[in-house]
């Protein structure tokens, strides 16, 4: 399965704007101290940047120092960066985390359980997450209409509950 993602790691980036918004599937991550959790928990009802990524990835490491300063100003927004490390053992992906120092928060789906939900095929691709849960955008490396969509899904009135 490793081989089959190894492929999609790709500089180039694959803009693919989802066509409408579309729930998180509810599929269980790992935290890197091994607890189980769903996203849209995670998530919390906050805006999300979401960077699916593998540590082999060139192009995914190209991207760390770019999602690390968004994490910082999404965060005086009451958003978040977070990121997803796909079908590699939460050990592999911690010790990798210890090597670099990544400002915002990880989880793991080891399985490709998230991933396949999502149709995910490789890496990385990034995702906006509305308020609501819905992913609004689904995209490949991080690209400036990953940040307008994401801009938009700030904007966006908060909805009484």
């Amino acid at each position: 399965m490793v081989l089959a993602l190894a492929a999609g790691c790709a500089a180039a980036p694959a803009r693919v704007a989802a066509p409408a918004a579309f729930s998180l599937p509810p599929v269980e991550l790992t935290t890197l101290e091994g607890q189980r959790t769903g996203l849209a928990a995670t998530l919390n009802g906050r805006v999300a940047v979401v960077s699916l990524w593998a540590t082999w990835c060139q192009a995914c490491a190209a991207e760390f120092d770019a999602l690390s300063r968004l994490a910082d100003r999404a965060g005086a927004r009451g958003a978040v960066v977070l990121a997803v490390a796909v079908g590699e053992p939460r050990q592999t992906v911690a010790e990798f985390l210890k090597r670099h120092a990544l400002r915002y928060p990880q989880l793991v789906d080891e399985e490709f359980h998230f991933a396949d939900a999502l149709g995910q095929k490789r890496v990385p691709a990034t995702l906006v997450i509305d308020r609501t849960g819905n992913v609004t955008y689904v995209g490949g490396a991080l690209d400036e209409d990953a940040l307008a969509a994401f801009r938009r899904a700030l904007d966006l009135p908060v909805a009484h509950r």
